[in-house]
Order: structure tokens, then sequence, then C-alpha cells
């Protein structure tokens, strides 16, 4: 079995090694009164672990999780990425702590920057059940409808605890915008809270990339890293994800007007089939958001058989966006035609935090910096677990088309369909992404259905 060394322990995204946090999660699991049924897909490093979460010998429906990475971080992320499944569905949350706000002045607050905040104004009013969130930007506290990261809330699952807390509100018309972004687990909430950060500024990354190639005039140019110019370990990184797929592996720059390295482990598939077997990777780290794409392709492929096997653990899929060519187009992720004019960019590593808080302080600043807010809610936390859930107001959730939901973008999607770009071809910046500015979606809008 292949070894190969990772950039994990240079991060600095994590406070402890993979063995010391997984003995946390033991203990969590433990705390929580749940079993944890833990194996390997892929056992090696690169490696893929999975965890079924078990109550009384019954699969628990949201306790689903996948590690990737080396062996001990993948086994140690298989378990904290059930564990934050599990919680960041509906576990341990009570109708007091959900406060009914009208929809229309949510519209018309400070959230309304994000895209399905700003629909709630476009449909009758009424009460929406909201959470309370801490800004980090030193913003005001602000109460967060609760379906914009949490889709359990809007199915059966959810019908008793919206009835109890007041919410009646009908949410048809934003139902499709509910994902369950910028959720995060850790041993504390700012190692946490770091990952949420990523996690949302990679899905943004990658609303914008799919905007920029499928929706505009004439897609932009896409950005390859060039593999001769990777260090060893990527490099072997690489080699090994393109063998255990088949290959070719395209590494795709997605880095925005943020400046956080962000990148998509690329797999094209057959013609007419969605790209799914593909990873993405965000972080202050260069050299760890490639880790991270690599080893969720990797992981992605090898876990193939887990979906029929852990069917009734999966949301059902399908595809709504064939009335609209363009929104189709997204949909597949076909990213084959602008393969062979790609600017080429040699790797330059970055300088990232040695410290989760230097990580958290810098990502923080950066958004501040960008005119955005951050908002989180510290939704359990013990002495050996934390999960988190962050909100960028504005950051775009347009990824949720590769899931085949018909949506469209918000302000800073709308910004590179105009004529902006993802990122600059001289430097990585974008120069028409960055700021939320107010757009016509109609064009777009037409085909919300």
């Amino acid at each position: 079995m292949a070894t190969i060394p990772l950039a994990t322990d240079e991060s600095g995204e994590r406070r402890l090694t993979p063995a010391e946090a997984f003995a946390h999660a033991v203990a969590a699991v433990a705390e929580l009164g749940v079993e944890a049924d833990l194996a390997p897909v892929l056992d090696g490093s690169p490696g893929t672990w999975r965890c079924v979460l078990r109550r009384d010998g019954e699969d628990i429906r949201t306790g689903l999780g996948l590690g990737k990475g080396s062996r001990d971080e993948a086994r140690t992320g298989a378990l904290f990425e059930s564990l934050e499944h599990f919680l960041s569905g509906l576990h341990g949350l009570r109708s007091e702590e959900i406060r009914p706000v009208p929809a229309h002045r949510l519209a018309a607050g400070p959230l309304a920057a994000d895209l399905p905040v700003s629909l709630l104004g476009e449909a009758p009013d009424g009460p929406v059940g909201c959470l309370p969130y801490r800004s980090l930007t030193g913003g005001p506290d602000l109460s967060v409808p609760v379906f914009l990261s949490m889709p359990d809330y809007l199915g059966e699952a959810g019908r008793a605890l919206r009835r109890r807390s007041g919410d009646t509100y009908d949410y048809r018309t934003v139902c499709r915008y509910s994902v369950n972004n910028g959720w995060a687990a850790g041993t504390e909430p700012v190692e946490a809270t770091v990952h949420a950060i990523n996690e949302l500024i990679e899905r943004d990354a990658l609303s914008l990339l799919l905007a920029g190639q499928f929706l505009r005039p004439w897609p932009e140019r896409l950005a390859l890293v060039d593999p001769g110019s990777l260090p060893v370990p990527l490099a072997g990184l690489l080699a090994f994800a393109t063998t255990a797929t088949g290959g070719p592996v395209h590494l795709i720059d997605m880095t925005t007007d943020l400046d956080v390295p962000a990148y998509m482990a690329y797999l094209p598939a057959p013609v007419g089939r969605p790209a799914r077997v593909c990873g993405w990777g965000a972080s202050l780290s260069r050299r760890y958001a490639i880790t991270r794409a690599l080893t969720e392709l990797v992981q992605l492929h090898c876990t193939i058989p887990l979906r029929e096997q852990f069917a009734h653990l999966l949301p059902a899929r399908r595809d709504d966006t064939g009335p609209c060519a363009q929104l189709h187009a997204c949909y597949l992720s076909d990213f084959t035609a602008g393969l062979p004019g790609a600017e080429v960019r040699r790797f330059e590593d970055t300088e990232a935090p040695a410290t989760p808080a230097g990580h958290l302080e810098r990502l923080v600043s950066v958004l501040r910096e960008s005119g955005l807010g951050v908002l989180r809610r510290e939704h359990y936390v013990t002495e050996h677990l934390a999960v988190v859930n962050v909100l960028v107001p504005g950051l775009e959730r347009f990824m949720l088309v590769t899931d085949g939901h018909l949506v469209v973008p918000g302000d800073r999607g709308m910004a590179v369909i105009r004529g902006g770009t993802h990122h600059d071809a001289r430097d990585g910046r974008t120069t028409g992404s960055g700021r939320p500015r107010p757009s016509s979606r109609n064009t777009v809008r037409q085909h919300r259905s």
C-alpha cells in the first residue's frame, strides 16, 4: 500500500495530532450515547475511512461520515464527520431556542446579501424560524433562518419543531437553497470555525467557477496548476490519484478575489454524465488546499460502492435543471472544452499561520476587508467536541446546481456573468466578483419555477 507524506501536519489548522483528536471523538461518542462503526475503505496513506453512528443497533439517518488523508487522519476525520452530520441535523435542537422573525423583515435586513434571504421578500410574509448567531467581524449579532443550513428542518423530521416554535412560513420558494453549508466539527470551537469558513470559501469558489464557465456569453479562461512544478509530496499524491481513479486528473485553480487558495481536482466524466468524482479544497496553505482536493477525489472514487450500501442514509437526488440548458451545463460540470486553452500556473507555496487561532484571525480579516461579515453559532460544545455553523452573507451557494437543484447565482455570481472574472489571469485575484452589487437576475430567474 502506498505511503505518501501529506501536508496535513504542517497546515496549522488542527491543534492536536489525529491520534489525540481521535481519543476526544471517542469520548464524544460515549457522551452522546451512540455507537460508532468505523471501517477502512482504502487502508493506506492516502486513505479513506467511513463511520456510521448507531443507536441500539439501528443506523442513525444523519450519522454517516467519511474521512480522508493519512491513515490516522482519515479514521479520525470519518468519526468527526459522522458526529458533525448527526449534530447538524435536528438532534438536540429545542423549539424554545427558535425565534420566529417576519420574513419581510429578514429580507430587508443585513442578511439580504444572501440570495435565499432576499427571496423571502418576494413571497407572502410570515414567521421564519431563526437561531441566534454571534458576529466575528464586529457587527451586530443576528437571528439567522434555520432553513439556510439545516435541510432537515424543512422535512417531516422538522415539522413538529416548526409547529411548536410558531414557524408557519411556506418555504416552497426557497427550500431548494437549503444546504448543510458552513458546518464543521473539531476538538474546540476555533478549530471547527476555521474548517467551516474554509468550506464556505471553497463552495463560493466553485459557484463562481461554474458561473464563469457556463453562464457567461463566452466562458472565462480556466487556470490549471502545472503538474511539473508541484513539490515531490504533491506530485506523488497527484500520481496516486491519477492511478487510483484511472485519470487524467486536472488541478483547476478556483481562487477568487478573497485570495484564499482554492482548488478543484477535476476528473472528466463520460460525455453527458455529470462530473461527480472530483475533489475540492480551500486553505490559507496552498499545499494543504491541493492536498485536500486530491484526497477528496480519491475518497469519492473509492466510496462509490458505499452509495448503494448506505443509500438509506443519503438524500435522494434528482436533476431538475433540464429545462434550462445553461443550468444543466453547470449540473454536468464538464470543463473539458476549456482545458486546451487554459492558463498554466506554476505552484508557489503560501505562508500559512502555525495555529488554528492564527488561521481564524487571518480568515476573518480577509472576509472583513472584502466587506463580508462572519456569523457563528456554537451549536454543540463540550470538553471533547465542538460543532459550529458559520454563515458569511453574500458568499455563493450556487454550487447547489451540481446536485440538480434549480437555483440561480447571487450577486457575486451575477457580477461574473455580467463580464467580471473569477480570478485575474496575472495574479489569481478576482476583478469583478468582489463585493456584492445590485443586479437584475430576471433573465436567470425566469428558470426558477
